[in-house]
């Protein structure tokens, strides 16, 4: 259901979700790929470690290849968040009208269900951290360089209302 007092969009809902997935893939890896670096994983092991989700231990050998499996297999993970979220948008135009606190929730959600469900059923061997350090930055991560830039550009792009 769409606000009644909607105005014309500026793009369609197709490339509103590709949009807000290629750019919440790109913000979320400007932040992840240093913090990573810092904690001495290289990009090749990090892109080989959300590739080993669907490959498990296979994606550790499997060298660039795998790697870039890895940045596709990211790419489509957060095409598919961005299109939940603006799809649900156009049902609650809330999300629209208060996007920065939207997308706050929306990333905390994502979170939980990335580290609760994705992972935990998918084929990766490493264990999750367990400091609490890194789980905030991940936490923060998902919040503001993920799904906050879902929003946002759900929010320029998408449905337009009186109230955005």
């Amino acid at each position: 259901m769409i606000d009644s007092h909607a105005t014309a969009a500026r793009w369609g809902v197709h490339q509103t979700v590709l949009i807000a997935g290629v750019v919440a893939a790109v913000v979320e890896m400007l932040v992840v790929i240093p913090v990573q670096s810092l904690l001495g994983v290289p990009p090749l092991i990090l892109f080989q470690s959300i590739a080993s989700g669907w490959q498990g231990n296979a994606a550790y050998s499997g060298g660039l290849a795998s790697a870039l499996f890895g940045a596709a297999l990211h790419l489509v993970i957060s095409i598919v968040a961005a299109g939940i979220f603006v799809y649900a948008s156009r049902i609650w135009p809330v999300l629209v009208h208060r996007y920065v606190f939207a997308g706050l929730v929306y990333g905390a959600l994502v979170y939980v269900v990335m580290t609760y469900v994705v992972v935990p059923l998918s084929a990766v061997t490493y264990k999750p951290t367990t400091e609490a350090p890194l789980i905030a930055t991940s936490f923060a991560v998902h919040l503001f360089f993920f799904a906050l830039p879902i929003s946002m550009v759900n929010r320029y792009g998408g449905v337009r209302t009186r109230f955005s």
